[in-house]
Parts: C-alpha cells; structure tokens; sequence
C-alpha cells in the first residue's frame, strides 16, 4: 500500500515537470525575446508576468537537480559503506575471535576525571521495542545521541532501522562481536553518514580544528542495561576502507600494542593521551562526504560504574 502511495506521487509530481512547467518557462522565454508576445502578458504595462514565470521555472528545475544530485550521492554513499563494511565482515570473520574476559573492567586514573559526569539511560522502554538494543551514545557538540542495537552479522542494520523496519538510512549499529557487558579490546559501532546530518553524519565535523581541539568534545558517554563508561577520544582520522583498525583479536601483546601505537599515530590531532593494550579501546566508523574514505574515531574507557 506503502509502495503505491510513492509511485502515484512520484508520477504526479513527473507529470507536472513534464508537462506544465517546460510550457511556461517556453512562455516566460519567448515573451523576453518576442516584445509583441511579450505585450500579451503585461501587467500595468510592464511585462513582469512573463519574467515571473521564466524565473519561478528556472527555480524549480535547478531546486529538481539540486535534490536529485543530493539524493543520488547520499545513495552512493550508503552503497559503498555497505559494501566495504560486508566485505571487512567477510575478512573479518575468518579471524580468530577474542576471548573477553567476564570482569568488570576499571579502568586506571578514574581519580582524573571525577568532573566528568557518567550518561544514565533506563532502557526498560527501548528493549521492548527492540530486544537487541544494546547501549546509547552521546558525542558532545555533534547529533550523535542515539541508541546503539546489534544484530548477528553486520548487515541486518546496514538497511533496517531502531525498530526493524526496512530502511535503507539504517540505524547506528554495534560490530556482531562487541560485548556491551564486559568490553573487548576493541569495541566497533556503525552507521551511515546522512547528508542531512543524522546517524553519523555530524562526525564530519570532529575532524574540524575547532572541534577536536575543544576539550568538552573529547569525551564520548556510553551506556549500557550494565554499565555507564566515560571514553577520552586519542585520535580521529580518515583513511581508505581497510580492515585494520577493525581488529579485535591479537595473537601476542607486542602485536596488540603495535596496532594501538598505529591509531594513535594516524590522528590528524595529538590529543597526548597516553593509551597501551591495557585499555579499553571504543572505535566510530563511517564514510566521508564523498564516500570514499572512512572518518575513524578511537577513545579508550577512562570511567566506568556498574549497575
């Protein structure tokens, strides 16, 4: 019934482009360089009719492409996350998988940031809307502030939304082997860009000096049916789709603390936080404007209480 709908709408709207706009901007065309047909459509002897119409045409064709082209490229950018992000989940899946440890994790020098205060969210009424919801999400001075669900694998969100529904604008989504118990190394949440800003779509603006040099933006709240978690972000980058900063499992300690040093070292900032395999380590992705590259963000637990 749904699909109906669009398609009578989108052909009605067709048919007036079709039809009734080219006539008056061939009218409003001809009246400026045809003064005799131009006299037909005066208005107190001035031909400002014809203009009007030239005008009101030529509006409405470039507000047309303008929406079409912002459309076709949000698409395009859907599109090519989606894909990246099955193909890092195809890689991915042929790794070992970390074994988390089911302890309550403190993280060291909590005494730092007993200023900062923790984000309490009662999640009776959103797990009964939607039993996979898993925490929410507050990045200080951007849009996101959002539940975070998660599902078996890493597409069923890619096109569904917060209650299941069928959408291809997605929803913000955590990594088919994050733990929102007891945290991994490395825990990983998705969501598109949307050029109207939702879902990840403001994380373009970390990478703006103003932003990430702001102290108040650097902490990123989370909470969970568990926990409460404060995470101070240590750097933020963008790179081309790889699966690298993705990895949760290591065969060794030096391995771990090579891939920490490496997503460090890759910040567009030093933040001069001090981060080692000890840690917790939360990471944001998502694409950039042009879809391209991914906006990576990383920030390590630097406060936690338990329910």
């Amino acid at each position: 019934m749904k699909l109906l709908k669009v398609f009578k709408w989108f052909f009605l709207g067709l048919f007036t482009v079709i039809t009734i706009i080219p006539r008056y901007l061939i009218i409003g065309i001809m009246c400026i360089f045809d003064p005799k047909k131009s006299s037909l459509f005066m208005y107190k002897g001035k031909p400002v009719i014809p203009i009007l119409m030239l005008t009101l045409s030529l509006g409405v064709y470039f507000i047309c492409i303008f929406y079409a082209s912002r459309w076709y490229v949000q698409r395009l950018k859907i599109n090519y996350l989606a894909d990246d992000i099955l193909a890092s989940t195809e890689i991915l899946e042929n790794e070992k998988q970390e074994d988390i440890s089911k302890e309550e994790f403190i993280p060291s020098g909590e005494e730092k940031y007993a200023d900062i205060s923790y984000m309490s969210v009662d999640f009776k009424d959103l797990i009964d809307k939607n039993n996979e919801t898993v925490g929410w999400i507050k990045v200080n001075n951007t849009n996101v502030n959002y539940s975070i669900v998660q599902h078996d694998d890493n597409e069923y969100y890619l096109k569904h939304d917060f209650y299941k529904k069928s959408n291809i604008n997605g929803w913000v989504y955590a990594d088919y082997r994050a733990d929102f118990e007891y945290f991994g190394s490395n825990t990983i949440i998705y969501a598109h860009n949307m050029t109207d800003r939702s879902m990840f779509g403001s994380l373009v603006w970390c990478l703006k000096e103003s932003w990430y040099k702001n102290e108040d933006n650097q902490y990123i709240k989370l909470s969970t049916p568990k926990s409460n978690t404060v995470w101070k972000i240590f750097s933020i980058y963008t790179i081309k789709p790889e699966v690298y900063y993705l990895k949760t499992y290591f065969e060794s300690d030096e391995e771990h603390e090579i891939f920490v040093e490496t997503i460090k070292n890759r910040s567009i900032y030093n933040f001069n936080e001090d981060v080692s395999s000890n840690d917790k380590i939360l990471t944001l992705s998502t694409c950039t404007d042009d879809g391209t590259k991914r906006i990576v963000i990383h920030a390590k637990m630097i406060k936690a209480e338990y329910r």
